[in-house]
């Protein structure tokens, strides 16, 4: 029998409703990954963010982050790809940025290091404001002056908040992007201080992407099949790439319409207990 690559989002999928891995979670995986279960994640978080919310688990293979954007160790964050915007590529849209008073965050990487800037004095447009607020302290955030500064390091990533999709797609309108992008917009799975609903739209490199990712890892690992897990519009192209797909019980339709099965909710552990039950056919 070859080898199987299981692979999970994490938020709203194997994390439960308050971005959490629960003890009976990371109880079953820690133990079938013992027994030599290939198991990974693919992420919209950051290295950084995911590290925070993942290590009741001990992650032994590579780790798609970002959508896509990089491949990394999932212990020391070293990475195996990264996928940066050509900078002849991306001056056309950040003059747009100007020209139309859009203020975006922009994700890079600077000697070394991740870094998320934005114009300061900017920070009420939009949910900015929310997400900043959500990681004060985060030595990757850099505030610049002007339009200028966002040229800075090797940019991979471009994100905006906004209170609807359709406030996101006007955006779209605007930039235009050519084939060298590719872009999700989506619902967030959590609400802001006030309960209300984030959407947010990420601009990446057109093979930045998790089905791209993914296969990615499984030529790391030496998997023959690749079965995965999932709740949102970002998962899709994952599922597409995917021997077999599960959607979690929460997940939105689009998701489940696709999915080989629906199993149990994030907060029921869904994720694990179907490993639990299924994994060792599989090993």
């Amino acid at each position: 029998m070859g080898k199987t690559l299981f692979i999970s989002d994490l938020d709203g999928t194997l994390l439960n409703t308050s971005a959490q891995i629960t003890p009976t979670t990371a109880k079953i995986i820690n133990g079938l990954t013992e027994n030599g279960l290939i198991f990974t994640y693919a992420t919209a978080r950051s290295f950084h963010t995911a590290q925070k919310v993942t290590g009741e688990i001990n992650f032994k293979y590579p780790i798609v982050c970002r959508n896509g954007e990089f491949i990394q160790n999932p212990q020391t964050g070293d990475y195996f790809d990264m996928c940066f915007f050509d900078k002849d590529k991306i001056d056309d849209i950040i003059s747009k940025f100007e020209i139309n008073s859009l203020y975006p965050l922009v994700n890079s990487i600077m000697d070394g290091r991740e870094r998320v800037s934005w114009i300061t004095g900017k920070e009420e447009n939009g949910r900015l404001n929310f997400y900043l607020k959500t990681r004060e302290n985060d030595k990757r955030l850099r505030p610049v002056n002007n339009y200028s500064e966002f040229f800075a390091g090797d940019i991979h990533g471009i994100g905006f908040f906004g209170n609807t999709a359709e406030e996101l797609q006007k955006i779209l309108e605007i930039l235009k992007l050519n084939e060298h992008f590719t872009y999700h917009i989506q619902k967030d799975t959590y609400q802001d201080e006030n309960g209300g609903t984030i959407y947010w739209l990420e601009i990446m490199r057109f093979d930045a992407t998790k089905d791209a990712g993914v296969k990615k890892v499984q030529r790391l690992v030496g998997a023959d099949k690749i079965v995965c897990f999932g709740d949102n519009i970002n998962d899709i192209p994952m599922f597409n790439v995917s021997d077999e797909k599960y959607a979690v019980e929460n997940a939105i339709s689009e998701v489940k319409d696709i999915a080989d099965c629906v199993i149990g909710s994030n907060d029921e552990d869904g994720v694990a207990k179907w490993l639990e039950k299924y994994a060792g056919d599989y090993m």
